[in-house]
């Protein structure tokens, strides 16, 4: 795929030329962000610590020692007072004030650099407050609530059959692949081929695959197969209805569905048919 950066999104553009956008890693970074508590909202202990940490990766990062306890403290101190200063900087998150520094210490921002003093550090989030990245990501952010609260659309009835089709594509290549398929999907796929008159069996086809399915579940519902006393009588009053219904019993219905679905993969293996050859075939 190549890749387009377009005001904070990335627009995949594949090899049938379908495109797919997605925001940028900086703005994901961002909108993650943003969940965080915002400044006006925390004791200044706790944005202390978030300051300590940030900091001390970013004198890590450019190779620097961290200064001694009471300097380090008065450096946090000093900062944590700044962004209490202004409803600018009180309406940032936590995260973006560790994002800013990350990115400053990163030599993202073009400020000169004369090493970490608080002048540097509140630079580096004015700098941040004031990048296009930021204000590509509160867009992006605005947009993704503005989906999730907006009702999505129902499939119309074209789309949810394309894909049905698409399942039943995946379906038909794992039985050729060996893979088992589930009886309970087998029968949903089943239900719906019969009703859209793509599976015809006539009642002597219909009959085997409900003895089959009896004998499969009859099996299955063993009481020898019990492991304890209790599981024993569970199994045995299971069966005892089973064997009484027989094929009238709705299990085996269903299962008699999983079966002919299984059946009619069979018969398009035999004739070299594909899917869409199946759902799609003329008189």
């Amino acid at each position: 795929m190549n890749k387009i950066q377009l005001n904070g999104y990335v627009q995949s553009v594949s090899v049938t030329g379908e495109i797919v956008s997605s925001p940028s890693l900086a703005c994901q970074e961002l909108i993650e962000a943003f969940k965080s508590p915002k400044i006006c909202f925390l004791a200044p202990s706790r944005i202390g610590k978030h300051l300590k940490d940030a900091l001390s990766k970013a004198y890590y990062h450019l190779g620097y020692k961290a200064p001694e306890t009471v300097e380090f403290l008065k450096l946090q101190i000093y900062l944590t007072e700044f962004l209490g200063s202004e409803k600018l900087y009180q309406s940032v998150s936590i995260d973006e004030v560790s994002v800013a520094i990350k990115r400053g210490s990163d030599r993202q921002f073009k400020e000169e650099f004369f090493g970490i003093a608080p002048a540097t550090v509140t630079s580096w989030i004015r700098a941040y407050m004031a990048s296009e990245n930021r204000k590509d990501a509160k867009l992006i952010q605005l947009q993704l609530e503005e989906n999730d609260v907006q009702p999505k659309a129902e499939p119309t009835p074209q789309e949810q059959w394309d894909s049905f089709v698409m399942r039943l594509k995946v379906l038909y290549s794992n039985f050729q692949s060996g893979i088992v398929i589930q009886p309970i999907e087998a029968a949903f796929c089943f239900k719906i081929l019969w009703r859209s008159k793509l599976i015809r069996f006539d009642e002597g086809t219909r009959d085997k695959l409900k003895t089959k399915a009896l004998e499969q579940i009859a099996k299955e519902r063993d009481p020898v197969n019990a492991t304890t006393l209790d599981e024993r009588r569970k199994m045995s009053i299971a069966y005892d209805e089973l064997i009484e219904k027989a094929t009238d019993d709705p299990q085996v219905i269903s299962r008699a569905m999983a079966l002919g679905l299984i059946e009619w993969f069979e018969g398009l293996k035999k004739q070299v048919k594909t899917i869409d050859q199946a759902v799609n075939e003329e008189f």
